[in-house]
């Protein structure tokens, strides 16, 4: 089973980061990274089953969402190869956060798990969740 796990430390308040990133179907906090972001159905970003569609090619699926645990997790249905549902199987993405009290900072971890009789994803996985953190803490003032 292919994994990926990046994380990275912002700098702000859990509450103000969970405030710009819980909403499935708004990224408009990872300009470099995802260039559109539609609604599919008529679920709304936090609701279990709220689909999208990002960069008109990839297709997710809300299958967890707490605001109290401050987690968002989704399954990816369709994507380009190496993310086709024909190269791999029950992608589970998981976005967390998680207060460092010491300094009111977050720290924010994704990581993604699926079927594959390869591991050609992992590589470009690493490369999305790296840039995606990134583009979240530049968000608030990091350097990229």
């Amino acid at each position: 089973m292919p994994k990926v796990y990046n994380s990275i430390i912002v700098p702000a308040p859990i509450e103000q980061v969970w405030s710009r990133i819980r909403d499935f179907h708004d990224f408009s906090w990872a300009p470099s990274v995802i260039t559109s972001c539609e609604k599919v159905g008529d679920g709304d970003g936090r609701s279990v089953g709220a689909r999208r569609r990002l960069n008109g090619a990839l297709l997710d699926t809300l299958i967890a969402y707490s605001a109290i645990d401050r987690r968002i997790m989704y399954s990816l249905d369709e994507g380009p190869s190496p993310l086709s549902s024909r190269e791999i199987r029950d992608y589970v993405g998981n976005l967390h956060l998680l207060p460092i009290t010491t300094d009111d900072t977050t720290f924010a971890e994704w990581s993604g798990m699926w079927e594959s009789e390869n591991t050609d994803a992992v590589e470009y996985m690493n490369g999305v969740y790296r840039s995606l953190l990134a583009d979240l803490a530049a968000g608030f003032g990091a350097k990229r």
